[in-house]
């Protein structure tokens, strides 16, 4: 116990000086306790009295997470969970330290957590979790995951640790991992809506597979543009809720049929569910809209061809607008940024919005978009082609920025300066 509290003691403080030199301090807590106590997560854990829920998978981790983190505190719950996104192990010890007393006591309920999906090989026994959501696998950064096998191989090994699991029936190859031995339950979509999230194999060739699906114990039935959100309706058996979401794509109908699916897991009211994720606003750069110099300015991150194929959807359904698709290959974007020319670019030609591209690979985006068909300007320099976006559009009007990772936090800090971190994330 003791190296636990001198863990956390020494964690704190460093953190609390890493947000004094303006970097943050969403894992540094954690990365510094860990290398002091390498169990720091197991005892920590241990003390939530209704366990912990990890959701993983390639796209909708961040939402899925607080969109169920938003169900289980309208039931009254009190929960830990990652709102920043820091989800690596050090990420994870971070927000458990920061809901532990000094002696490492947590007097939550329960946690829940996004965990990276090559990391939740190694989180899972370490958190013991009740409960497993995977919202779908696609390519990410190939670089760092390599294929995607490999990827399935990490999620299905960090099933066997589980109580029980909440799968994408649409996903085959994250509806094989009920072979896993974990119970499991599914959501998914009904025939016209599962059309438009294709699995990743269909994205580039496949068939799409036809076949037994699995029960479906949440669906959605429909899902439809409205405003700056999305109208959608989920099934539960003979139950429907309609609702409006403040988050835009058919994706996001995935994800609140996902955190719905694991709130009822834990007694979710469907009044109380259908409520909390209504107010649910976008997680920080997705879909986030940031008043800026008369100007409001959509944030959609962007980071593999799955979810870009998503992102020029919702591009093909709103009015003619400025684009800007920032591109950076640092490594939290990944190195390799060949997946640019898997994106279904060409479904913007003759669309009427007007691109620009900026970020480390602003050339390699404009080259895309020119094979494209799409006329482009670029500027490698952020901030520069921030102001050149921005002054495209008159006062009143949205602009929308399309960024990598790293990207979207420059940009971020642009737009709202003077502003943590921690504050922007949550």
């Amino acid at each position: 116990m003791l190296r636990l509290v001198f863990a956390m003691a020494i964690g704190r403080a460093a953190g609390r000086l890493s947000q004094f030199l303006g970097r943050g301090g969403s894992a540094i807590p954690g990365l510094i306790a860990e290398k002091i106590d390498p169990c720091t997560i197991e005892k920590l854990a241990v003390g939530l009295s209704r366990g912990v829920v990890i959701v993983t998978g390639t796209n909708g981790k961040t939402t899925t997470t607080k969109m169920l983190v938003g169900i289980l505190e309208a039931e009254g719950l009190s929960v830990v969970t990652n709102p920043t996104g820091s989800n690596l192990a050090r990420g994870v010890a971070t927000h458990l330290m920061r809901a532990a007393s000094w002696r490492g006591r947590i007097e939550a309920d329960i946690a829940v957590f996004e965990v990276d999906e090559a990391a939740v090989r190694t989180l899972s026994p370490r958190l013991s979790p009740h409960l497993v959501v995977v919202t779908n696998l696609a390519r990410d950064q190939l670089d760092r995951f390599g294929e995607l096998a490999t990827t399935a191989e990490h999620v299905a090994a960090a099933l066997r640790h589980a109580d029980l699991a909440v799968l994408n029936a649409d996903d085959p190859l994250v509806a094989e991992m009920a072979d896993a031995g974990t119970e499991t339950r599914f959501f998914g979509a009904a025939p016209q809506v599962r059309r438009l999230m294709p699995a990743d194999s269909n994205l580039y060739g496949a068939e799409e597979e036809s076949g037994p699906q699995p029960a479906l114990q949440v669906r959605l039935e429909s899902a439809e543009a409205e405003g700056y959100g999305e109208r959608v309706e989920l099934g539960m058996g003979g139950d429907r809720l309609e609702m409006h979401l403040q988050v835009p794509g058919t994706y996001n109908g995935y994800n609140a049929a996902a955190a719905l699916l694991a709130g009822l897991e834990y007694g979710a009211g469907l009044d109380r569910a259908q409520a909390a994720l209504e107010a649910i606003r976008p997680a920080f750069g997705r879909g986030q809209v940031i008043e800026h110099r008369g100007r409001r300015v959509r944030l959609l991150l962007v980071k593999n061809p799955a979810g870009f194929n998503q992102i020029i959807r919702l591009l093909g359904e709103v009015g003619e607008s400025s684009v800007l698709v920032a591109i950076n290959d640092l490594d939290a974007d990944g190195h390799d940024v060949s997946w640019l020319w898997d994106a279904r670019l060409e479904d913007l030609a003759g669309c009427g919005h007007r691109f620009g591209t900026s970020g480390i690979r602003a050339y390699d985006m404009g080259l895309r978009l020119k094979y494209a068909g799409i006329e482009a300007w670029s500027e490698p320099d952020l901030s520069a082609a921030l102001e050149r976006l921005v002054a495209s559009a008159s006062e009143g009007e949205t602009v929308i920025l399309v960024p990598t990772y790293t990207a979207m936090l420059r940009l971020h800090s642009m737009l709202l300066p003077g502003t943590r971190k921690r504050e922007a994330w949550t």
